[in-house]
């Protein structure tokens, strides 16, 4: 899911880009660029991202026009609390080498 959320955000990205709210793209671009290199780190949380960039985005750029990543993101978050798996980080297989 947070593969889905990251892809949207790109395509969204360039659809900001197109209509000239550059500003706008660049501070989504800021956003999903802390979570592709936080997410690899063992002190890594959803929540933590959730409140320090996403939120903050939102907040600025509440457009309905736009997705709402804070929505989608505490969708993710509550469906790992209800079954109980751990999104918070990537799978110990899966991180990049130390």
């Amino acid at each position: 899911m947070l593969c889905e959320m990251t892809n949207s955000a790109y395509l969204e990205i360039r659809r900001l880009a197109e209509v000239g709210r550059f500003e706008q793209g660049f501070a989504l671009a800021a956003a999903f660029h802390h979570l592709l290199d936080d997410i690899w780190s063992e002190e890594f949380d959803l929540q933590g991202f959730r409140d320090k960039f996403l939120d903050a985005y939102q907040s600025k750029y509440p457009d309905p026009a736009t997705k709402n990543y804070v929505a989608w993101l505490d969708s993710i978050i509550a469906m790992e609390i209800k079954t109980g798996s751990n999104q918070n980080s990537a799978p110990e297989m899966s991180r990049a080498p130390k």
